[in-house]
């Protein structure tokens, strides 16, 4: 809204096998996701790989994290830039934005870092400013050597912990130990470990709420199709907290409180 952009939802323009980008000018904005797998969320990748235009067009990249940007969004910023590159376009800028964890989980960053969502989401108004400027002004990407050289310096200690969360992927995709899926095929299988419990009234807010449909009601209860992008939008927004999502601990319930579940209701009918 700040740079007077027409929005849009990936999701939600993800119907057709080809994009068409009416504007000179795009700006993805995306959260963080297995950085040290990949980095990027597997739709914002679709999404990418269908815009037929791209090679007209400036692309901008904001991903919001919830650690340190040098852990969570640069990898993710590199691998955006490297599949704009392959499909014949150009990451003009890149720019990362933290937020509040959805999983409240900061117990597993050994450095101290600021905790208090309240106090994250009024800093990053700041940052938001900062960045729609640097947007509508067409400026570069502040400090790209020296993050490059960055994640030069850490690319073998994210290669060393990558086969333990391919490892828990797979235990949690029910696959067998020597399978040789890979992670984005091993990813959609997790939702095998998703629980729904007694609580469940069949009310199809977790399938309205699912951005990628993987979700129908069944006899009244959720029925998973196994192309799921652990984005935990069924747990967060299961009105009788029915829906529990492995990643996350029991009773950790958060969202932005400036998104209300009208918002993610993408399948409303």
């Amino acid at each position: 809204k700040k740079i007077n952009a027409e929005i849009a939802s990936m999701p939600e323009v993800m119907e057709t096998a080809k994009i068409h980008i009416e504007s000179e000018t795009i700006v993805l904005v995306f959260p963080y996701y297995l950085a040290l797998l990949s980095g990027l969320p597997m739709i914002v990748e679709r999404f990418v790989r269908a815009i037929e235009n791209i090679g007209d067009l400036t692309i901008f990249g904001v991903c919001n994290c919830g650690g340190y940007e040098i852990v969570n969004a640069l990898p993710s910023l590199k691998m955006l830039r490297r599949i704009v590159r392959s499909c014949g376009g150009n990451l003009y800028a890149e720019y990362s934005l933290r937020l509040p964890m959805n999983n409240l989980d900061y117990d597993h960053i050994p450095i101290p870092i600021n905790r208090n969502s309240e106090d994250i989401i009024r800093k990053s108004k700041f940052e938001i400013d900062r960045i729609s400027n640097s947007i509508m002004k067409r400026k570069k990407t502040r400090y790209k050597m020296l993050k490059n050289m960055f994640l030069v310096i850490m690319d073998p200690m994210f290669k060393s912990m990558r086969p333990a969360i391919v490892k828990e992927l797979r235990e949690k995709a029910h696959e067998p130990a020597d399978t040789r899926l890979p992670y984005n095929e091993l990813i959609p299988l997790t939702d095998k470990s998703i629980r729904v419990d007694d609580q469940c009234t069949g009310c199809g807010i977790c399938a309205k709420v699912c951005p990628v449909g993987n979700i129908r009601i069944v006899d009244g209860r959720p029925e998973f199709q196994h192309r799921c992008e652990m984005c935990f939008a069924c747990d967060e927004w299961c009105p009788a907290n029915a829906v529990h999502h492995w990643s996350r601990k029991n009773g950790v319930k958060y969202h932005h409180p400036e998104v209300h579940l009208k918002d993610m209701m993408k399948n409303e009918t």
